[in-house]
């Protein structure tokens, strides 16, 4: 007799699900972000009380979790009878910060198969519904008041469970989690609508993310509900730390990403002064130790003879007997001031009266190099006592000079005869007092000079000046023991004193010490126009010489012929000479590396943005050095500018940072309207960034495969003669690209394509050739000089542009289909070139197989290229052909073997020759009964075919790959060179 359950033994069943929880729930997975909970059901111990309509619908029932602690669930199981509509509605729900809200659901779900009698009736799905309020709108049902609910997602299980799993105890629990928003209102409920499941609600977690409140860069940000658009970001700005300042004009800012993360850290704070950095706060600066400046990172110990008795010092204060100079900086020693000079020795000559002194160096120079010495002169009574001298005056001359001396020599002149002299040689330093000359550090000698006239305030006074004779008188002098006017004589000497800048001569007259000089008029403007027809002479002379030698300097220019052929050139033919008048006024590009300072160089072409004036927006991807973001830039007295900002990640290596500058540098020098531009850059500050024009189309690859269809030839053809006059512009100044591709050329909203990707240096390229990073080979833009010898020159670069024209007009398909870059490599050594895309003209296919020429000097040059593609673009009508453009007849490919594969006549023997002849019927159904329409499939079309298995779909695409050669082969479509 057959037995039918009723509804209440399936509750039964469904109730059995909370004694397998532990063997089912484990601890949640922490999150990078923050979870901000607004709902946890697992978290009421109490009754949940939520609403539930009808009441023989949902079922509130009591069980244990994995920690045996008591939970609250929710479980329906009508499954025998039709026309199931239960709901259930949770509480009220305040939305707090968050707009964008996700729901964690877990529940269990019986498979209706193994409920006997439910089939017509049973269901494996429920639905959830979210209903925005201001407020709590009671235990009514949800659609009432016509606010009705808006439904969030139909959940269906991942694994059901059957009698069998109740009877083993074994209970599989499925986790969904659905997103909701963007919220407006103040909170909202869910509700939950049965239609004839056997399901069990074990929990319900509400949240939303937010950017932990985290401090970096010694900058505290708060907890930031990330943003309900996913690409938004949200800019908060950071509150130093404790001890703590930021630079005036840039505060610490951060981006919260909408998954919670932190992105872009632009500026810092610095530690204050007196303070260090330990992790994230500022520690005071222990005593014996000091910090003058926010700018030091740490704490540095006192110098030399100094000490900090206290924390957080800022400078160290001297000991005792020890000073710093003014001009000393806090981090210097401190010094005390020098002993006095030895070994003080003099010699006195009679005629000129002179005091010649010299002497060594002081035993103690106080701990410095700025030693110095000075003079003081003293005469002194003869027979008085010391304290009787008086200073010299200003008659005595001192040579080299009386003060500042560095030389341990000195002469004084003028002396009296028969007088007493005491001269003191001081030692001096930056520490030495202004009254140190008059103190204890010092040597003296005193000297008493012989007799003769001596002097009482001898002033020669000028009487009369005239060109041909001078006047001059004395007062006598009148001293004890000394003849009269009648017994003293005087000699004057005088002579004459040439000056290059002086109008007339000058002459010294001397009466033993005392002397002055007098100048008498005339001849000053003879002697003036004398000397002008010298000068002028000189002048014009010289100036001729510089015109003659700038106009020698370009005189001699280097050109290639303008034309190029396919044939040899002797040696003589390579360059020609001719003469021009014209001074060149193009750019020489200046290679960063060559840079010494590469941040010096990069203010040469760059503009320096205020960072307080870039504002970012939202973030584009991650870039070599950090983040891509799209922002906007703001200059006072300018419109609001849309602009790409790449910044430079935190805690970055300094070849990384050179690397960056050297993008800048290299993008700052090019002005060109096929070139990227560059808006400025940020270099104050920890954070770094390159500001450049917004591209809202992205690279041209892309934007290529996103049209396809949409754009005839004429229009793909009309992108390429921009590109090879920049491509021209960069070869004039001496740049050569390196990585020239479709897809680092990006496309504006004018759709005006422009050469970007100047971030890596040569080495770089060199050696990205022969890797391969998402399938994009740079194996298949290079040149064959390149790959075998690592040579990059412009030649190599037309090779690459020759790829980038058959990359436009394939709309954005990758050169070479899927092959791999080791069989481009030996292909293109063979002699293979592409064969022309559908609808491209044939003058532009002989254009791309000159710029595949073999030898690079075969190749033509942007110059070339540039004037061919204007021509084409303006007449479209093929040209006629000269001797050394005319068309080649295609040539099959050389007989040699792409693969282990023999010829195929149909599709299923080459799948079986695979070993994958199953899949021959799916070809067939799907269309693919050529070898030709085999060889053009992609990875996509055979996820398309239903092949599920990952090494299946491998296999064939390498197997795809060999046969597009082969096929090629057979149908002559490569070209031959």
């Amino acid at each position: 007799m057959e037995t039918r359950a009723g509804p209440h033994r399936l509750r039964q069943f469904v109730c059995l699900m909370p004694l397998c929880l532990a063997l089912l729930l484990g601890p949640g997975r922490p999150g990078t972000a923050e979870e901000v909970i607004l709902l946890d059901s697992k978290a009421s111990q109490a009754e949940l009380g939520w609403t539930a309509l009808p009441s023989n619908g949902w079922e509130e029932i009591s069980g244990v979790d994995e920690h045996d602690r008591p939970i609250r669930t929710y479980q329906v199981c009508n499954v025998l009878e039709p026309n199931q509509d239960n709901w259930l509605q949770t509480g009220w729900i305040s939305r707090g910060r968050g707009q964008r809200i996700f729901v964690e659901l877990q529940f269990t779900l019986r498979d209706c198969s193994s409920i006997p009698g439910a089939a017509g009736t049973c269901k494996e799905t429920f639905n959830v519904y979210y209903l925005e309020t201001e407020a709590d709108m009671g235990r009514g049902r949800p659609r009432t008041a016509g606010n009705r609910p808006r439904k969030i997602d139909t959940i269906a299980a991942d694994e059901s469970f059957t009698q069998g799993d109740l009877g083993e105890r074994k209970m599989k629990l499925n986790t969904e989690v659905r997103e909701i928003g963007p919220l407006s209102r103040r909170g909202f409920h869910l509700a939950f609508q049965d239609v004839g499941a056997c399901v069990a609600l074990v929990s319900v977690r509400v949240y939303y993310k937010q950017c932990r409140a985290t401090v970096r860069g010694l900058a505290a940000f708060p907890a930031t509900a990330a943003e309900s658009a996913f690409s938004t970001l949200v800019e908060v700005t950071g509150t130093c730390v404790a001890h703590s300042e930021g630079e005036p004009d840039s505060p610490p800012r951060m981006h919260c990403g909408a998954d919670g993360e932190w992105l872009v850290p632009v500026g810092r704070c610095s530690c204050s002064a007196g303070f260090q950095e330990r992790g994230d706060i500022c520690e005071a600066c222990p005593p014996g130790f000091y910090k003058v400046s926010p700018r030091r990172p740490l704490c540095s110990p006192c110098p030399e003879h100094s000490r900090a008795l206290e924390n957080a010092s800022t400078f160290c204060v001297c000991q005792d007997s020890y000073a710093r100079s003014p001009t000393d900086p806090p981090s210097a020693s401190c010094t005390r001031p020098p002993s006095a000079p030895r070994d003080l020795q003099y010699s006195l000559s009679r005629s000129p009266l002179a005091l010649r002194l010299r002497w060594l160096p002081p035993a103690d120079s106080g701990g410095r190099s700025d030693v110095t010495y000075s003079l003081l002169c003293l005469r002194c009574g003869r027979e008085g006592p010391a304290g009787a001298c008086e200073p010299c005056g200003p008659r005595v001359a001192f040579l080299p000079r009386q003060a500042g001396l560095r030389e341990r020599a000195a002469t004084l002149l003028h002396l009296r005869p028969g007088a007493r002299y005491t001269v003191r040689v001081a030692a001096l330093n930056g520490v030495s007092g202004p009254a140190a000359a008059a103190g204890a550090t010092y040597a003296q000698v005193t000297v008493s000079t012989g007799p003769g006239a001596p002097w009482e305030e001898d002033e020669i006074r000028r009487d009369r000046v005239e060109p041909q004779s001078v006047s001059l008188s004395w007062r006598e002098p009148i001293t004890a023991g000394a003849p009269g006017a009648n017994g003293t004589e005087y000699e004057i000497r005088y002579y004459e004193k040439i000056r290059a800048a002086s109008p007339g001569p000058s002459w010294e007259t001397q009466s033993f010490n005392p002397s002055i000089e007098v100048q008498t008029p005339g001849e000053a403007a003879s002697r003036s126009r004398d000397q002008s027809p010298a000068v002028v002479v000189t002048v014009v002379t010289i100036s001729a010489l510089l015109v003659l030698g700038s106009v020698m300097s370009v005189l001699a220019i280097w050109r290639r012929p303008c034309s190029y052929g396919k044939g040899g050139r002797d040696a003589h033919d390579e360059e020609e000479l001719y003469f021009h008048f014209k001074v060149p006024t193009r750019r020489t590009f200046l290679d960063p590396q060559s840079c010494g300072d590469p941040l010096q160089a990069v203010h040469l072409f760059a503009k320096e943005l205020d960072a307080k004036s870039v504002t970012l927006e939202k973030s584009l991807g991650t870039g070599r050095f950090g983040e891509l973001c799209c922002g906007c830039l703001q200059l006072p007295g300018r419109q609001e500018l849309r602009v790409a900002v790449h910044t430079l990640r935190e805690g970055c290596s300094d070849s990384q940072r050179l690397s960056f500058l050297a993008e800048a540098l290299t993008l700052g020098q090019f002005d060109h309207s096929h070139v990227v531009r560059l808006e400025g850059v940020v270099t104050r500050g920890s954070t770094l960034m390159i500001v450049t024009e917004y591209m809202s189309h992205g690279a041209l690859d892309g934007f290529l495969r996103r049209h396809e269809g949409q754009l005839v030839a004429g229009q793909l053809m009309g992108l390429l003669p921009g590109l090879a006059s920049a491509m021209k512009y960069l070869s004039e100044m001496g740049y050569v690209h390196r990585g020239l591709a479709a897809r680092r050329v990006l496309v504006s909203s004018g759709l005006i394509c422009k050469i970007s990707g100047f971030g890596r240096g040569p080495r770089d390229r060199a050696e990205a050739v022969y890797t391969t990073m998402s399938g994009r080979s740079p194996a298949l833009w290079a040149a064959p000089e390149t790959l075998q010898f690592g040579h990059f020159s412009s030649a190599s670069d037309v090779w690459s542009f020759g790829v980038v024209m058959w990359e436009v007009m394939a709309f954005g398909e990758r050169p070479y289909w899927d092959m791999s870059g080791q069989d481009v490599i030996k292909a293109v050594e063979d002699g293979f070139r592409l064969p022309p895309p559908r609808n491209c003209p044939n003058p532009l296919h002989r254009l791309m197989l000159d710029c595949w020429q073999k030898d690079p000097g075969e190749r033509p040059r942007f110059s070339q290229i540039h004037g061919i593609l204007s021509k084409m673009v303006q007449d479209p009508e093929p040209p006629k052909c000269a001797d050394t453009t005319c068309p080649r007849p295609p040539t099959p490919l050389a007989d040699r073997a792409f693969s282990t594969f023999p010829s195929f006549g149909s599709v299923g023997a080459w799948l079986e020759a695979l070993d994958l002849g199953r899949y021959k019927d799916s070809f067939a159904a799907a269309g693919y009964g050529s070898l030709e329409a085999v060889a053009a499939m992609t990875a996509q079309d055979l996820v398309s075919l239903g092949i599920s298995s990952a090494e299946h779909r491998e296999d064939l695409l390498s197997g795809i790959s060999a046969l597009r050669a082969r096929v090629l082969q057979m149908q002559g479509q490569g070209v031959q060179v």
